[in-house]
């Protein structure tokens, strides 16, 4: 088997496994709330706790890139999964389970970094950023069955996390094969990740990735409130719309490495930004269902593409020494608007559910200008 396809797919693999895993938490939250009698408030801080752990690790993990060897940090990070999995598995008190997943967190932040980073170290043929992307959420959709099978049969949700020690205990024995290595495991000098900021595609872009996972989290979070209040759509048919959402999502994120390659990664990014504007004012000017349902799939589908499409550009127009510290930056500032910029939204959307998607006008806005900013910039220099 080829080396570097070999390499991807491992990564594709790894990505699916500890998308399961990041996953299993949020269909649980009330489940968890009932197990341990805890107040709305309490439960409540369990997912920031998660997503401010991944924060964390992220920059930690920036700075672990240039001292340890990417094949030992990627298992140094799943080893955290299966140790947050046997704290959460054992828990017997809130705060015990507190604590498994705040690890949780330092797990997918250092998984996620190092597994992008080997990724964008592969030849631009094997840098699959659309479907790589697209494993995380087919991890996304598939554990609600498992867990909805869990739930049904009046398990304990903690066992659910014996699959997970299975598969990334198998997932660190398969990782051993992979053959991938930085500039500083050769011997030449190791460049500091956060000096690539001074590079403005880099800079505007990862603001740009920033703007998008708080649009990309809030959709997903208030669509169903915004449905319920606005639509009046019943709690029963709220998850199938949603899991439509989401199966739309990943599908446009499998075949989106095709079509990147056709089109341009800036080209797309200068139209599917005002395609998602196209499909939030349908929502938010229309009064039945259908027209609900018509701005959800556009918005879906328009949107899916915009990360892999940020992500592939950037990774592919630094030199090859600061590909390492691009891709730890593109991951620090998705983890950034996924622990701050997620609650701001939040805070809009309790006051009214509209607001969430007003917002998001402003944050495609500038990754329209942005991509279009490039565009030009890119089509002037290809004339002269």
């Amino acid at each position: 088997m080829n080396k570097n396809f070999k390499n991807m797919i491992i990564i594709f693999l790894g990505f699916f496994f500890l998308s399961l895993f990041s996953n299993t938490l949020s269909p649980f939250i009330t489940t968890i709330k009932n197990t341990y009698g805890v107040s709305n408030d309490l439960i409540a801080i369990l997912p920031p706790v998660v997503y401010c752990a991944s924060f964390i690790m992220s920059i930690v993990s920036a700075r672990l890139q240039s001292l340890i060897s990417l094949k030992r940090g990627l298992q140094i990070g799943f080893l955290f999964a299966i140790i947050a999995s046997v704290v959460i598995l054992v828990s017997k008190s809130f705060y015990i389970l507190l604590i498994g997943y705040f690890i949780s967190g330092l797990a997918v932040g250092m998984g996620v970094l190092f597994l992008t980073t080997m990724l964008s170290l592969l030849p631009v043929q094997y840098q699959k950023f659309s479907f790589f992307n697209a494993c995380f959420g087919l991890g996304g959709i598939l554990i609600l069955p498992i867990d909805r099978l869990i739930l049904s049969n009046n398990i304990n949700f903690n066992y659910t996390y014996i699959i997970h020690i299975i598969t990334i205990a198998i997932f660190i024995i398969i990782s051993s094969k992979i053959e991938i290595y930085n500039s500083c495991e050769r011997g030449a000098e190791c460049n500091n990740t956060f000096s690539i900021l001074k590079n403005p595609l880099v800079l505007l872009l990862s603001i740009a990735i920033f703007f998008y996972v708080g649009a990309e989290i809030s959709t997903t979070n208030w669509t169903g409130t915004f449905l319920e209040n606005y639509y009046g759509i019943t709690k029963a048919d709220v998850p199938a719309i949603l899991s439509s959402f989401w199966i739309l999502f990943t599908l446009g994120r499998v075949v989106g490495d095709k079509f990147l390659e056709k089109v341009g990664q800036l080209k797309f990014l200068s139209i599917s930004p005002i395609m998602a504007i196209i499909g939030i004012f349908i929502i938010l000017s229309g009064n039945t269902k259908i027209q609900a349902l018509i701005g959800i799939a556009v918005i879906g589908l328009s949107i899916s593409l915009i990360y892999p499409a940020i992500q592939g550009y950037v990774i592919q127009h630094v030199e090859n020494e600061y590909v390492p510290a691009a891709s730890a930056v593109i991951t620090i500032f998705n983890n950034l608007g996924a622990t701050f910029l997620t609650y701001i939204i939040g805070f809009a959307g309790g006051i009214k559910a509209s607001y969430v998607f007003i917002i998001q006008i402003f944050f495609y806005a500038y990754i329209l200008i942005i991509s279009m900013h490039y565009l030009v910039s890119m089509t002037k220099r290809q004339l002269n």
